[in-house]
Parts: C-alpha cells; sequence; structure tokens
C-alpha cells in the first residue's frame, strides 16, 4: 500500500449532486460544462457536471434522461456541453426504500 501525502481539503471528495430539492423552479437553467462516463457495478451511465451560478452540481443520465437527450438531436454525449438545462420534479418508485421518492427529469434543452 502507498499513502498520497498530497492529501488536502474534503472539497474535492464531497460531491454535490442535483436534487429534486434544488430545483425551484422549471425555468431554472443548468449549463452542461462536462461530461464524463461512469461505471456502477459494471454498468455505464454519464455523468453531467452542471452549473448554475454560483453553484455548481453533478447529474446522472437515468435511462429515461438519456433518451430525452438523445430524442432532442444531441447527436453525441460531448455536445451537450454549453447546452442549458431545465428539469422538471417527478414522483419516482425507489425499489431499496420501497416508496416513491422526488426525482427529475429533464424538460428541455436549449
Amino acid at each position: 500500500m502507498t499513502e498520497n501525502q498530497s492529501v488536502g481539503g474534503w472539497d474535492k471528495y464531497i460531491n454535490n449532486f442535483l436534487k429534486a430539492e434544488d430545483v425551484l423552479s422549471v425555468e431554472d437553467e443548468y449549463v452542461c460544462i462536462n461530461i464524463i462516463e461512469v461505471n456502477f457495478d459494471e454498468k455505464k451511465t454519464l455523468r453531467l457536471s452542471l452549473e448554475r451560478d454560483p453553484d455548481k452540481y453533478l447529474f446522472d443520465l437515468n435511462k429515461s434522461n438519456a433518451v430525452f437527450v438523445k430524442q432532442s438531436n444531441i447527436k453525441h454525449p460531448k455536445d451537450l456541453i454549453g447546452k442549458k438545462l431545465t428539469f422538471e420534479k417527478i414522483k419516482v418508485y425507489n425499489p431499496s426504500l420501497k416508496k416513491e421518492v422526488d426525482g427529475l427529469r429533464i424538460n428541455s434543452i436549449k
């Protein structure tokens, strides 16, 4: 095992994922500033880095949101960078909690 002596503050280890409670209106615009592929249990998904001054968020695309993006004439995932996204709050079933929870669906891409 090797130790990294350059470990700094907590900020680079804590992620701020966009949550339904962060979206106050369907008019709120979030600019996509980056997109990467992430793996969860051998399943790949796309993670967007979003910005709404002064705040920055992460948002993982679920299947419904990925289909919406593709159907919005976004030819390649990287083409989302620089686009403005709006979200609507929805209810989704969380199987691990066995109840409905608040979720987000992409409403528009400009």
